[in-house]
């Protein structure tokens, strides 16, 4: 019994072994798109890498939706759309994530899965309401026949 309790409270306090690198590469979402996550001064920020194969907006690769007149002509690849996240206890928060579908800004949360390093998940709020976008680790070797 004290074998059994010692190891659950250990258990506890055992590190997931998820460092702010882990989060850096490049992340597809289902549906296709592909996130860059990147380090600039200690603040992490994510940028579109390659869009969907069928996007639900934005036909012509502009950020048509932004509600800044001056910014819809400019290309969505590129562009960040996960601005000023930090690194504490195992997450990104703190920052925001920019919907070029319908031109809004959320605040969002990133977490990476313990038990698989590969997939993160990524949670845009908007007051108690949020949406959870699961993503994959893209490899080099699967950007491999990627061309853009």
């Amino acid at each position: 019994m004290k074998f059994i309790l010692f190891f659950t409270i250990s258990s506890l306090f055992v590190s997931s072994n998820i460092t702010s690198d882990t989060y850096i590469g490049k992340w597809e979402i289902t549906g296709g798109s592909i996130i860059e996550i990147y380090e600039d001064a200690n603040t992490f920020y994510g940028k579109i890498h390659k869009r969907a194969e069928k996007p639900l907006s934005n036909f012509n690769g502009l950020d048509n939706k932004n509600p800044v007149k001056e910014l819809q002509n400019r290309p969505l690849l590129g562009m960040n759309i996960l601005n000023k996240l930090k690194f504490k206890d195992g997450e990104l928060s703190g920052g925001t994530i920019y919907n070029a579908d319908s031109g809004k800004t959320y605040t969002v949360k990133v977490w990476i899965d313990n038990d698989d390093k590969d997939i993160c998940y990524i949670r845009a709020y908007k007051s108690f309401l949020f949406k959870t976008f699961k993503a994959k680790r893209v490899k080099p070797e699967d950007m491999a026949g990627n061309k853009e």
